[in-house]
């Protein structure tokens, strides 16, 4: 089936209403790697629902909630659900996010991009209070479409990535994920089966599932949060990152990060760059 631009550009996404509470929080915490050393007391307060109102959420679980699955891959959207990669993820965080409470994530299209073999679709949520409508975060993601372009329309490219300084990083921080840690993070809300099931893995060419790249990115913002923000986090503001490869459950994830706020990220195993282009913003 032929990608149709028009439908992808009117398809409409529902509204997601979404409580959740501190322990959901704390397991989107846990998911990402934050209680792995679970002597670090500054950290616990992440993954401790018991602390209440005390309790904090790391920033980048609004990733993750007023979710609606991943609905690109629906019969109905045109596209071929074993040829789309995520390529590219920003959020906007307006206000930190309490420990427990109701939201509405708000889903549009925005754009529907043919590269001449490839096609790109960059998309918006939103995440509102639910009671208030006041924002918490804006969320854009690029997803390429492989080998699905040629059907005309917008070709204008997208703004130039960030580029990472010359020079070494200033601060190199390992982090190891567990072979069944997309198992436990999917349980977040994104139940795509490439992170699950190994025969859509091999049909989509992969060796075996793959980590959620979002996995990724809530596991390069906790350690960006402690090297930039002591653990604050109302003073992050926002985070833009390009998905360069795939990262396989067991892989040692190494975080490389300037002063400025650029970062980047590889696979120690293979010495090969997973995140590029990454900026995070702080206050």
């Amino acid at each position: 089936m032929a990608i149709n631009p028009e439908v992808l550009l009117t398809y409409k996404v529902e509204d997601v209403r979404q409580q959740y509470t501190g322990k959901d929080s704390a397991f989107y915490a846990l998911s990402v790697g934050m209680g792995r050393d679970p002597l670090n007391e500054r950290r616990l307060v992440f993954v401790d629902p018991a602390k209440g109102e005390g309790q904090l959420v790391l920033p980048s679980m609004a990733l993750v909630i007023g979710y609606p699955g991943f609905w690109m891959v629906r019969p109905d959207t045109t596209v071929d659900p074993t040829r789309i990669l995520h390529g590219s993820q920003s959020v906007e965080w307006h206000r930190p996010l309490p420990p427990a409470g109701e939201v509405i994530g708000r889903t549009r299209v925005t754009r529907v991009i043919d590269r001449g073999k490839h096609g790109m679709v960059v998309s918006e949520r939103k995440i509102i209070d639910a009671a208030t409508e006041e924002p918490y975060a804006t969320l854009t993601q690029v997803h390429v479409l492989l080998g699905q372009g040629g059907f005309g329309g917008d070709t204008e490219a997208l703004p130039a990535p960030h580029q990472s300084p010359a020079g070494e990083p200033y601060w190199t921080v390992d982090v190891p994920t567990t072979r069944d840690q997309a198992l436990f993070y999917r349980l977040n809300g994104d139940l795509f089966e490439l992170h699950s099931d190994p025969q859509m893995a091999r049909k989509a060419g992969f060796q075996r599932p793959i980590l959620h790249g979002m996995c990724v990115a809530g596991i390069a913002t906790q350690v960006l949060m402690g090297l930039h923000a002591n653990d604050d986090p109302s003073r992050l503001k926002g985070l833009d990152l390009r998905f360069s490869s795939p990262v396989y459950p067991g892989d040692t994830i190494r975080i490389e990060a300037w002063k400025d706020g650029a970062f980047q990220a590889r696979c120690v195993e293979r010495d090969e760059l997973v995140l590029s282009s990454g900026l995070v913003r702080i206050d």
